[in-house]
């Protein structure tokens, strides 16, 4: 049972000569198989003072897995860390789960007696995944105990961090190649959703037939053509593309004034607006602007 302070399963003690031939691989096969590491390549980051994380991650840490190597012992820093482990041992059971890297026992009797008792795996007879595997059982038991022996080592090589890479990557794939074919089912412009997909005659004699669309933003095609442009269209008209024409219709019981807008541009011809009917001409004119800010979306 974890404290409440410890936020790691284990901290990584060894000297830096023995990332690339051992602790790198270590790390990275304890990691795959679930097992919460304090390890410097992935735990310490720019600007981090030296002494406090490396005590916060050795408070931090239920276990200790010390790198014993030739290395180790003629390092100070290593010495710190496993200082650290062995005031901790004292007060609890089975802190330090050491490792021979390279080292004989002479070596480590030299260093620390008390180490040299103790039971330790042996990069001479195991290998970084199998010794990940066999520290797996001592730090989580309930992770070893539910897993086969051939899911573990494809955990620790990594084969299940690439297959679900793989996995990730094809879905991805097949979300793209969705997501392309959905594409003509969306305003090429704002995305908005195609309502409306009918076959409609190309002549008044219907000989000829096309493809009628129109999206929930107003744009429309007809055949390819640009019947109504999309409001997120950058060559979609201003108000200032149109040319205002006025009528006074006294006549009208209802309205005295209407208002025409004529398209002076390509775009402003293919959206057309309804005229602006009202009592005076600025009535008519506010009317046809309502119109066209409608068909703008403003």
């Amino acid at each position: 049972m974890s404290n409440m302070g410890e936020k790691w399963d284990a901290f990584i003690s060894h000297a830096s000569e023995d990332k690339e031939s051992f602790v790198r691989p270590l790390a990275i096969a304890m990691r795959n198989l679930g097992i919460s590491v304090w390890y410097s390549e992935f735990s310490l980051r720019l600007g981090d003072s030296l002494f406090r994380s490396i005590d916060k991650g050795l408070a931090g840490s239920r276990f200790g897995v010390v790198v014993i190597s030739p290395h180790f012992v003629r390092k100070p820093w290593p010495e710190y860390e496993l200082r650290g482990l062995v005031s901790r041992e004292i007060e609890e059971d089975r802190v330090i789960l050491p490792i021979w890297h390279g080292v004989t026992r002479r070596e480590l009797l030299e260093f620390s007696p008390s180490l040299a008792d103790k039971f330790a795996l042996s990069t001479s007879e195991f290998d970084a995944q199998e010794i990940a595997i066999r520290l797996l059982r001592e730090i989580r038991p309930d992770i070893y105990r539910n897993h086969p022996r051939a899911e573990l080592e494809r955990l620790s090589s990594g084969e299940a961090v690439r297959e679900l890479q793989q996995e990730i990557e094809r879905t991805r794939e097949e979300l793209e190649a969705a997501r392309q074919e959905l594409s003509e089912y969306r305003c090429p412009y704002c995305n908005s959703a195609l309502s409306i997909r009918i076959d409609a005659p190309a002549d008044s004699e219907e000989k000829h037939w096309d493809v009628r669309e129109e999206f929930e933003c107003g744009y429309q095609t007809f055949g390819g053509y640009i019947e109504r442009p999309c409001p997120s269209d950058p060559k979609f008209p201003k108000f200032a593309d149109y040319e205002l024409h006025f009528f006074n219709t006294p006549e009208d019981p209802h309205w005295t004034w209407q208002c025409y807008a004529m398209g002076a541009t390509d775009m402003a011809r293919r959206l057309q607006l309804p005229p602006g009917y009202g009592t005076t001409r600025e009535e008519a004119e506010r009317r046809i602007r309502e119109h066209y800010d409608r068909y703008a979306k403003k």
